[in-house]
């Protein structure tokens, strides 16, 4: 029985598979019982039982090749499966049998299997097997087997395009695809687009193109709220990221924009309400605790710094970040006048991440203070 497996392609290619024949299998049976396991009860002279000898060793070594067979047949049963999983997957749902052989062909204009499959076909050599060029080949196979223009082959052309860098190609596509049908993945996807393309101004006239259409849709506010943060137009940024807050009022990145913004412009009670929202939404995480120990400490809320510095070297993994922490806990053994713990906080920081530049200026400058003080302490 022979499975043809319809691609979408330029060429023909036939690929056969035959599993490996097995001369042994471990479910074989012998014909003839073994010496000694049979009920016939012989006398046995020493010729015989010189044979017996020689048999028992040949039997030990067929059972060392029965066990390497059985491994051969695991083997080839990975690889058919393997094959046959490749196999349904070009087929999208057609019966497949076991060890049969695959041919692939091209397309005809009377097919009819590829065209409900065609979808699922593209996915799975576009995310799976990571073939741009064969994803693309796939998709314009089936724009030209579809009479009715589908606004998802122009969009996953878009895609194909963005991924080998020719953007131009790739705007012209998802303006199709938007002439089309007005799905938000087009205008997210168009907003991407121009963002890498460095052209913020356009960005921001697809949000606004979006919004007209899904009105107050938070991923596009979202995207002109970093658009404006980027452009440095902190003030606007701040206004969209309030609209984003008020609509989705879990959104991490509206809150924690929010708070840093007050906190950065001398308001660090407000900037402390807001990162004790994220604390009481969001997983616990050492950039919150973190911040909240600043915050406290600009509060003037002794009691909550250090357990909050507490709390975030409990959570941090990265070495990085456990570096930073440091070097703010050093900052706040220097606003309390504790020189030896500043000390001390910084070479810790170093001995975690050896790159911190930050730490080893801070520490460079307080041996020479400590230096200095030295020499006038002797005049």
């Amino acid at each position: 029985m022979a499975v043809q497996a319809k691609i979408a392609g330029n060429g023909y290619e036939e690929v056969d598979y035959l599993p490996q024949q097995d001369d042994l299998l471990s479910t074989a049976i012998a014909k003839t019982p073994r010496p000694g396991t049979t009920f016939i009860r012989e006398s046995k002279t020493a010729i015989q039982l010189k044979t017996a000898a020689n048999s028992t060793v040949a039997t030990s070594k067929t059972r060392g090749y029965t066990k390497t067979a059985g491994t051969r047949t695991a083997r080839s049963a990975l690889h058919t499966a393997a094959r046959a999983s490749r196999a349904a997957t070009a087929l999208a749902g057609a019966p497949f049998t076991a060890n049969t052989p695959l041919s692939l062909r091209c397309l005809t204009k009377d097919d009819k299997i590829f065209t409900p499959a065609a979808k699922t076909l593209f996915e799975y050599v576009y995310y799976c097997e990571g073939d741009i060029r064969k994803a693309m080949d796939i998709a314009f196979q089936a724009q030209k087997l579809n009479e009715n223009a589908d606004w998802w082959w122009n969009f996953s052309l878009a895609r194909c395009y963005m991924v080998l860098g020719m953007h131009r190609n790739s705007e012209d596509y998802l303006r199709q695809a938007l002439k089309q049908n007005r799905h938000i993945v087009i205008y997210l996807r168009l907003v991407a687009m121009y963002v890498s393309l460095n052209q913020p101004l356009s960005a921001l006239e697809v949000c606004k193109q979006g919004l007209s259409v899904f009105h107050d849709y938070t991923p596009l506010t979202l995207e002109q709220a970093r658009i404006h943060d980027q452009m440095g137009n902190a003030t606007l940024a701040l206004k969209e990221y309030r609209k984003v807050a008020l609509e989705d009022p879990s959104n991490t990145e509206a809150i924690a924009s929010i708070a840093i913004y007050n906190f950065y412009n001398d308001q660090p009670e407000i900037a402390l309400r807001y990162y004790r929202r994220l604390l009481a939404t969001t997983y616990p995480g050492p950039e919150i605790y973190n911040n909240l120990g600043l915050c406290c400490l600009y509060c003037n809320q002794w009691d909550l710094i250090l357990p909050c510095f507490r709390q975030a070297l409990y959570f941090s993994t990265n070495p990085v970040n456990r570096s930073d922490i440091w070097f703010n806990i050093a900052h706040i053994a220097l606003s309390t006048g504790d020189l030896p713990l500043a000390r001390r906080c910084l070479q810790m920081s170093l001995a975690t991440n050896s790159e911190h530049d930050a730490a080893r200026h801070a520490l460079n400058a307080m041996e020479t203070r400590q230096r200095v003080r030295n020499i006038l302490l002797r005049k």
